[in-house]
């Protein structure tokens, strides 16, 4: 069982390493090469494997500091959702460019890394992936080698990713020098019982954390490289880092701080419900000042980083699971689809009109309805409008706060709910151009089939999970108490 529980892993290490010589391998009249759909393949046999392991697998399995749990499962299902939309959208996106090996290659490789992160229950392990996915993304995000903005952008991500790499490092030193280990059960057991000599080293290794953990997870004040990153990158990899690599960094942080340090007699929880709180008002203050598209999805995410960082403000314990813990996990899930999507479509758009600047936004419903609809869903769903999915995991994420011991709890949902409403104002103000503001050009614009595919599975997901939100809800439920689970304390 423990070799059928890597095929997920081996599949993407496989197929990832085949991609590039596959690059060279054309179909007689085809562009595109073989490289895309051996991708494809790669990514869709690791999905099935884990939806299959996901059934049949009643208890985790552990080996080599791995811990496939459904935890891991949900993780790699929710990011290899990512990487199939990124993947396909490439398709079009990438159908001129020569180097389709390499960009299909790196992208299974980067996804590799963001699995192991989400099963490793070793900090060694973790550091691996984590260079895994962030080595990748580098070469991704100045992919246009002769567009000096991606250049710039690859620059700025790589120098902070950087830094966050080392600061993670020092942590895992000075983790190792309290405890005597790098696995997260043997750390949680060591810190729950360590004194007074060495309290100093741990605190510093929780800050060295956050921060590390931070810049990957664009939470404030870490953010600065994600609007230049997601707008010199090539769009489909801007969605990409936004719900690929961002949510893999969210679940090395549940891993380790759930796991490994909750059980240090620290109060780290008031230091995210501060960061949340900050990060999602910054991030939505910023998003209404913006004139480029992919600047306000850019600064969009920031403020979702900020929800889905409630979930680590919240106290766990062995026997209770808390409701904001789930509701972080399934807005993991709706995020993912939903800020995916919203890339796909600024790409749809920057492909037929050039440009991302909000103006070309102007009676964009009469020129590409399609594309305008889906919009208009994605943002309705990242501002929690009801029956949309992102309105039931904030919904989770709000009383799980309320619910929370600290007497802080209710002032945080509250500003979760302050905020969530003033995202409508630029949500709003995008839907606004689309339908009632006047069209410089309104010829109709044939809209590129394969984002629009990717669009329609997208908000379907959105419609079938707002509306049947109760599996989706256990789902996220039973991945949390395996995590909670998995601290063996």
């Amino acid at each position: 069982m423990a070799l059928l529980s890597l095929t997920p892993f081996l599949s993407l290490a496989v197929f990832g390493l085949l991609a590039t010589p596959a690059g060279f391998l054309h179909f007689r009249k085809s562009k595109l090469g073989l490289a895309p759909f051996v991708c494809i393949l790669g990514l869709a046999i690791a999905l099935v494997s884990t939806v299959w392991l996901g059934f049949t697998s009643p208890s985790p399995v552990s080996f080599g500091g791995f811990q496939v749990d459904l935890f891991t499962l949900f993780f790699s299902g929710v990011l290899l959702i990512v990487a199939i939309f990124v993947t396909i959208a490439s398709l079009q996106y990438m159908r001129e460019d020569p180097n389709k090996g390499p960009f299909f290659g790196l992208l299974l490789l980067s996804t590799l890394g963001m699995i192991v992160l989400a099963a490793s229950m070793d900090l060694i392990l973790l550091y691996v992936g984590w260079e895994l996915m962030s080595i990748p993304t580098y070469a991704l995000t100045a992919f246009r080698k002769k567009d000096p903005n991606s250049n710039e952008a690859a620059m700025k991500f790589f120098v902070l990713s950087a830094l966050s790499s080392a600061l993670i490092v020092y942590a895992i030193s000075l983790i190792f020098g309290v405890t005597g280990s790098t696995g997260l059960t043997a750390i949680a057991s060591s810190l729950s019982t360590a004194g007074p000599d060495v309290r100093p080293f741990g605190v510093l290794a929780i800050v060295l954390f956050i921060v590390g953990f931070g810049v990957k997870m664009a939470v404030v004040p870490f953010h600065m490289w994600i609007p230049d990153a997601f707008e010199g990158a090539p769009v489909t990899i801007g969605a990409f880092l936004a719900a690929g690599a961002k949510m893999a960094a969210f679940a090395a942080a549940f891993r380790v701080f759930i796991v490994g340090i909750s059980a240090f007699n620290v109060d780290f929880y008031s230091t995210f419900a501060i960061v949340a709180v900050v990060t999602m008002s910054v991030g939505n203050v910023a998003a209404l000042m913006q004139k480029s598209f992919t600047r306000l999805l850019a600064y969009s995410s920031i403020a979702q980083a900020g929800y889905i960082l409630m979930a680590l403000a919240t106290p766990f314990t062995t026997t209770n699971v808390p409701l904001g813990l789930a509701g972080g996990l399934f807005h993991v899930l709706n995020y993912a689809i939903l800020k995916t999507a919203a890339f796909v479509a600024a790409a749809a758009v920057a492909t037929k009109l050039s440009v991302t600047d909000l103006n070309s936004f102007n009676g964009l419903s009469r020129r590409m309805p399609q594309t305008s609809l889906s919009i208009a869903v994605i943002f309705l769903g990242l501002a929690g409008v009801p029956p949309l999915n992102g309105f039931f995991s904030k919904v989770m994420l709000f009383t799980g706060s309320i619910y929370s011991p600290y007497s802080w709890g209710g002032y945080l949902a509250l500003a979760a709910l302050i905020n969530s409403g003033f995202s409508m104002s630029y949500y709003g103000w995008v839907i606004k151009r689309m339908y009632f503001d006047e069209p410089g050009d309104e010829s109709s614009i044939p809209e590129p089939r394969i984002y629009m595919a990717v669009l329609w599975v997208a908000t379907i997901l959105i419609f079938a999970i707002g509306l049947y939100p109760d599996p989706w809800i256990r789902l996220v439920q039973s991945a949390a108490a395996a995590l909670v689970g998995s601290r063996g304390l």
